[in-house]
């Protein structure tokens, strides 16, 4: 009555299968992980962590299935996925809560500068109490 189907004829197509099954199951837990985030079921520090894990998998998981679709987004329509927080995510390749710097470094210098520059001046005139010598 019941009968196994398989859906591979040799051990390629199996691990064709596999490869798109590691594909396909990384995408959908970064997309929970991703909704576990934002209605705060997960804490940040939990989030970074295995976020970064997944999107390391899944840049490991996807080159062996490159060839086939050479776009995420291939696979996804391919296989009908409603993944647009994981998607975002792997096209960041970092999670949400990993700032970018770029851009930010020359105004943290300018800053530095600046309240470095403002010390020194309270210095020189001799101000020395705790109060006054505090720059924020």
């Amino acid at each position: 009555m019941y009968e196994e189907v398989r859906l591979w004829k040799n051990s390629r197509v199996r691990e064709r299968y596999d490869n798109m099954a590691d594909v396909f199951s990384i995408i959908t837990t970064l997309q929970a992980l991703e909704k576990a985030y934002i209605k705060d079921l997960v804490e940040p520090v939990e989030y970074t962590k295995n976020c970064e894990n997944l999107l390391a998998k899944f840049v490991a998981a996807f080159r062996a299935i490159e060839s086939e679709f050479p776009r995420i987004e291939d696979f996804v329509r391919q296989y009908k996925l409603d993944c647009p927080a994981a998607l975002l995510r792997i096209r960041e390749g970092r999670p949400i809560t990993v700032r970018d710097d770029r851009g930010n470094m020359g105004k943290a210098i300018a800053e530095t500068v600046s309240l470095f520059i403002n010390l020194m001046d309270k210095l020189k005139l001799n101000i020395r109490a705790n109060d006054m010598v505090r720059l924020k």
